[in-house]
């Protein structure tokens, strides 16, 4: 296509930061993003977007093309942290204990005008496409609330874009394959019999049970797994007991389990469970796992991978286009996978003159503002590319 978006993205940059700038001011949790999506149906309400509008906090724009092509979803996700924000930013959060902590303000503000720039066009584009902006994308699964609706029906092939801390500021990352993986967050609880620490054999220690469960969980990855593969399972809590001279009824384990793979994902969690159920019988003691399965694994199709590349090229010098390190971090822009091909795009924003260097979900984490416009401009390039595509 021969539309010049970057120009026209950076001619749009003031408002761009305006917008960014009062989303990051009012974040809202998970479930609750209502005062968001009345910010973008503000500024989506021009002539060429359709508004889709089935639920306070979900909200997709949808810009019809002139010419003959596919239907392109683009997700944006827009809910924030229960986190306290420590910066001191004239634009920092006014709410108490919340921020916008991963940059979820500014996919929001892309979102916005990358629908714009694509309204502009729409007698010049083929196809049809989709601008999703997605609640609790925060482990609550917003994706499957935006998919119940049946929003994303038809849509052929979908992108999303993160904003990403570790990458320098204005490179665009894009590959095939998987770049994020299955997050499952799990609880175990571990059924024994407490009483009197001086008498352990009247007992069944659920606690010594729960420490070789802990012991024996880590052969996971290293004796069930191909080394081939990436698998983490990692407990981050352990409770049990009141008192040093008694043996506790029950013992709590709470974690995570991660991957990259469809089938090693099964393995891992049959594995999980056999082992959990195995080592508290040969303790006697009885387990119960209560297991959260987020979302599957973020997979980039390679078609797809290509023509973000390709847009890229347009947009930066080569050196600027780089590849994707693998995250252990999960994004439910996955489940989009059971309507059809993704592509999980990232823009780097680590800019240390700026101060904007800080990891993401830390209470100092600051977006560069500087990326708004090439992001837009790379999201744009990217659904009309895959709009036009016959290969894809």
């Amino acid at each position: 296509m021969s539309m010049n978006f970057l120009s026209e993205a950076r001619s749009a940059y003031a408002g761009m930061c305006a917008m960014f700038e009062d989303l990051h001011q009012y974040p809202e949790p998970s479930h609750g993003e209502v005062r968001t999506n009345a910010q973008v149906r503000r500024a989506l309400s021009v002539p060429g977007i359709e508004l889709l509008c089935p639920k306070d906090n979900i909200t997709v724009a949808v810009i019809r093309g002139e010419k003959p092509g596919r239907t392109i979803g683009l997700r944006f996700d827009t809910d924030a942290l229960q986190m306290q924000e420590l910066t001191d930013l004239p634009y920092k959060s006014k709410i108490d204990g919340m921020m916008h902590g991963c940059g979820h303000d500014a996919h929001t503000t892309v979102g916005v005008y990358t629908a714009l720039l694509l309204a502009a066009h729409r007698s010049e584009l083929p196809g049809v496409y989709k601008i999703i902006f997605q609640p609790a994308e925060e482990g609550e699964r917003g994706a499957k609330e935006v998919i119940a609706t049946g929003v994303a029906d038809g849509i052929d092939a979908f992108y999303a874009l993160h904003v990403w801390s570790p990458y320098e500021t204005g490179t665009l990352h894009a590959s095939a394959g998987g770049v994020c993986a299955a997050p499952d967050m799990f609880k175990v609880t571990i059924h024994g019999r407490g009483g009197h620490g001086a008498v352990p054999d009247a007992c069944i220690d659920p606690i010594a049970a729960g420490a070789a469960i802990v012991q024996s969980l880590q052969h996971i990855p290293s004796r069930f797994i191909s080394p081939m593969q990436s698998v983490v399972v990692t407990i981050g809590s352990f409770h049990a007991g009141t008192r040093c001279n008694i043996i506790a009824q029950d013992a709590v384990l709470e974690g995570t389990l991660r991957c990259f793979d469809d089938a090693v994902h099964e393995t891992l969690l049959s594995t999980f469970s056999r082992i959990i159920h195995d080592v508290a019988h040969a303790h006697g003691c009885t387990a119960e796992i209560e297991m959260n399965q987020v979302c599957g694994v973020t997979v980039n199709d390679a078609r797809l991978a290509q023509l973000a590349r390709e847009a890229a090229q347009a947009l930066v010098p080569p050196e600027k286009i780089q590849m994707q390190e693998p995250s252990m971090l999960g994004d439910d822009f996955a489940d989009y996978r059971a309507i059809g091909p993704c592509c999980y795009v990232q823009v780097g924003m680590n800019a240390p003159e700026k101060g904007c260097t800080a990891a993401h979900h830390h209470g100092l984490f600051k977006v560069d503002e500087a990326i708004l416009p090439l992001a837009t401009a790379w999201m744009a390039d990217c659904a009309v590319r895959a709009a036009g595509d016959a290969q894809a």
